[in-house]
């Protein structure tokens, strides 16, 4: 019976991590290619590059007094960098080898922690593998159509996926067509409509926790 106390609160704390796990994605609205993935946690957004690195995180506060590392010598690997935005507080991975792709890089947001690919994964090295709870895939190397090799697959549960070569109709070709539950289609007729030919016809499947979003440039 202590058992089942002990692992009811850890329960409830995955659910409410998936509950309240927002994904976004932001696609080129003239490439239609995935751009970068904003992924909100409880009162965190995090986003993520279309290479899979870190690029920037916002926390919900706006008013809060900022701390950084400034002791070159203890906090040499993080020197210099944020280490508070009022009760939240950032730390680095800190590791013997300074030639490991996740040396310096952010380790934890709050209570949300980050894990990287390392040296022995090869095209994966550096990139983001854990956001939290969320497993980041990418896509391997195809011998019949390599241009999904090293794009992002997978957050969490939400699959992402790519226009593959198809000699019939290219007009999906490397674009994204499939964000979770969100799908997109492009315009395929080259004859009637070859004005449109590739561009995006329709995107259908946004909620509230899984969306798209176009960026114009």
């Amino acid at each position: 019976m202590i058992q089942i106390k002990n692992f009811l609160p850890l329960l409830l704390l995955t659910i409410h991590s998936v509950l309240y796990s927002q994904v976004r994605a932001n696609i080129s609205g003239k490439s239609y290619t995935l751009e970068s993935v904003d992924i909100r946690i409880d009162d965190l957004m995090i986003n993520l590059n279309s290479k899979g690195e870190i690029i920037s995180f916002q926390p919900d506060i706006l008013d809060a007094e900022i701390d950084y590392y400034d002791d070159p010598n203890f906090d040499n690997f993080k020197f210099g960098k944020i280490k508070k935005i009022g009760n939240l507080k950032i730390d680095y991975w800190d590791t013997l080898n300074k030639t490991d792709p996740k040396y310096g890089k952010i380790k934890y947001i709050g209570t949300v922690s980050l894990e990287y690919y390392d040296l022995f994964d090869k095209e994966l090295s550096g990139r983001v593998k854990k956001i939290g709870d969320l497993k980041i895939g990418y896509f391997e190397n195809n011998i019949l159509d390599n241009s999904k090799s090293g794009k992002l697959k997978s957050i969490g549960n939400v699959e992402i996926d790519y226009g593959s070569k198809d000699n019939f109709d290219d007009s999906k070709y490397q674009k994204l067509i499939k964000f979770g539950t969100v799908s997109l289609d492009y315009w395929n007729d080259k004859v009637f409509d070859k004005e449109k030919f590739g561009k995006l016809k329709s995107i259908k499947g946004n909620t509230q926790d899984v969306s798209i979003k176009l960026v114009w440039q």
